[in-house]
């Protein structure tokens, strides 16, 4: 007889259900969960290093249930092309300065094209609905709790780069596009159930309480922006207007009273806030348009994952057109725009790929909504948001972000309203794939979190043979570079190894001015002039008339 406990104040029911769907959900629910909120201070990112190792893991766990359940399915145009992308990455690798990143990068593009893959081919759409608005619910609810211990019961400082558990201000923002309109969603649609309103809507208020604080105009008007365009078109069609679309509007305005009430500075902080989200003066023009400047001048790309290490050479540093972040101590992660990114990295060729396939699965949400039913308008809110925001800043770059993209990405896909046979090309035996990928993707991520691991360990030690053990792991770990040429002009006062460390780093990141000028004033130390003006005209190609530069250049002058 089937046993069955029902919750005086939860509508939820646990049956002996051990079915490969539930502990499918379960599974994703336990990730989801442990990504929002786990971090680790043995690293010098303590948020993202972990909530990496978690995202690799995830993935390692599809692809090891694909590889005993899933044999052989039929290619479609899609898949091709993101082979195609993922073989375009796979090639610029031969001229990436730093080949480990680039490498790791397309794993984990493969990956996350594969996850998807897997979840949307294996999983009923009813299926990977309850995952994904589960997943949102448990994970916000956990989130929220460890957050309040953190700021209210022991009290740890924060500010922009730990604001939350999920680590720096922006991150939080990336995953708001996805949690709020499925938690929004879910709490509609299960309304009649009084302890489960009372959690997501607490939930729902913290988050957007949060959003508030943190001030991410791209989910702000990104989560706006897509609520409106849904009311707009639902009015047309219909010629009501759907009352519970507004709730983001709604509990935004809502926020906006309570945080103004709350906070001592009032509503001038929260004027000054709307009035940023409203300019959206950010800088950011000149990112994009020094990275067109990049993009020209390597019709290949620069290779996959390494903007990074080229950006600073096309930046302008020091003149009105600069891009931001850029000087000796700050360095440009991403053009905070994704299509950017892959066309600076990819070339003409890889960038249109993605931009067939990234078009492709907005294009799907929008068709679901136009024809479906009021699930596709939520999830529409939060890929209209996810894409929006992604044109302004690094989403999809972060693990969190990406690790719910997938979730969001295989229902709606699942969700399609094109006949998905159509664009079947022909079989293939996905094991091959899974195999290999299991091997790479774990072998690099283990290589990647170990040495970031013991490098921060033995820097902040002082070890100078720990961090030098960093890179029997990561030959290309420029942390680990940097670091040690500390520990031996620092605390051993040995140049010669510092400048060797120095050199070791500018292999792998050629433009940073920080590694530049600090080779060429420790070479004019040690009495090397060549090598001291190599590095001075370098980092003066870079930032013209950078004072430390020039200050190298006028002491060998005087000594000549």
């Amino acid at each position: 007889m089937e046993l069955k406990f029902r919750y005086k104040y939860m509508d939820i029911f646990y049956r002996p259900d051990f079915s490969k769907d539930t502990t499918f959900k379960w599974l994703i629910i336990v990730f989801s969960a442990v990504i929002a909120v786990v971090s680790f201070e043995n690293f010098y990112y303590q948020y993202n290093s972990p909530k990496w190792a978690v995202f690799d893991v995830f993935c390692l766990f599809l692809f090891f249930y694909a590889t005993l359940f899933l044999t052989s399915k039929k290619l479609g145009v899609i898949g091709l092309i993101t082979f195609l992308i993922t073989t375009c990455m796979f090639v610029s690798v031969f001229w990436s300065p730093n080949k480990f990143e680039a490498i790791l990068f397309t794993c984990r593009f493969a990956a996350f094209s594969l996850a998807a893959f897997i979840m949307t081919s294996e999983f009923s759409k009813e299926t990977l609905l309850k995952v994904l608005t589960d997943s949102v619910l448990y994970s916000s609810v956990v989130f929220c709790i460890v957050l309040l211990y953190q700021r209210y019961w022991v009290e740890i400082p924060y500010s922009n780069a730990n604001f939350s558990p999920i680590g720096f201000v922006n991150y939080f923002g990336q995953v708001l596009n996805i949690w709020l309109p499925i938690l929004a969603f879910s709490i509609y649609s299960n309304r009649k159930a009084k302890g489960f309103l009372f959690i997501g809507l607490t939930s729902f208020v913290i988050l957007m309480n949060l959003l508030i604080e943190s001030n991410t105009r791209g989910t702000m008007l990104g989560l706006l922006i897509g609520e409106m365009c849904v009311l707009l078109i639902i009015l047309i069609k219909t010629k009501k207007i759907p009352l519970k679309h507004l709730s983001i509007l709604g509990t935004f305005l809502l926020a906006i009273g309570s945080f103004s009430f709350f906070e001592s500075s009032g509503g001038g902080r929260i004027g000054l806030q709307v009035q940023s989200v409203m300019e959206l003066n950010t800088g950011r023009e000149h990112i994009f348009f020094n990275t067109l400047d990049m993009i020209k001048s390597n019709p290949l790309g620069v290779g996959a994952g390494n903007f990074e290490y080229i950006h600073q050479k096309y930046a302008k540093a020091g003149t009105e057109s600069a891009s931001p972040y850029i000087s000796e101590l700050r360095v440009l992660k991403s053009p905070y725009n994704i299509l950017l990114k892959f066309y600076s990295e990819l070339g003409f060729i890889g960038g249109t790929l993605f931009l067939i396939v990234f078009g492709f699965v907005f294009l799907q949400a929008l068709l679901n909504f136009l024809k479906g039913d009021s699930v596709d308008a939520w999830l529409f809110i939060a890929v209209f948001s996810l894409y929006f925001h992604s044109m302004f800043s690094s989403v999809f770059l972060t693990p969190v972000s990406l690790f719910f993209s997938i979730l969001l990405f295989s229902l709606v896909l699942a969700r399609s309203q094109i006949c998905c046979s159509y664009f079947n090309l022909f079989e293939i035996n996905y094991r091959y794939i899974f195999i290999p990928m299991i091997v790479v993707l774990g072998y690099l991520s283990y290589s990647k979190i170990a040495s970031d691991n013991v490098a921060y360990i033995g820097y902040s030690s002082g070890d100078a043979e720990k961090v030098k053990s960093a890179f029997e792991k990561n030959p290309y770990n420029h942390f680990a570079a940097k670091w040690l040429s500390h520990i031996y002009m620092l605390k051993e006062n040995d140049k010669a190894s510092g400048l060797r460390s120095l050199e070791r780093a500018i292999e792998v990141y050629p433009y940073n001015l920080y590694f530049l000028i600090n080779a060429a004033e420790v070479a004019e130390m040690l009495g090397e002039a060549d090598k001291a003006e190599k590095y001075k005209l370098r980092a003066l190609e870079i930032y013209p008339k950078h004072p430390r530069a020039m200050l190298v250049n006028s002491r060998i002058e005087t000594r000549i």
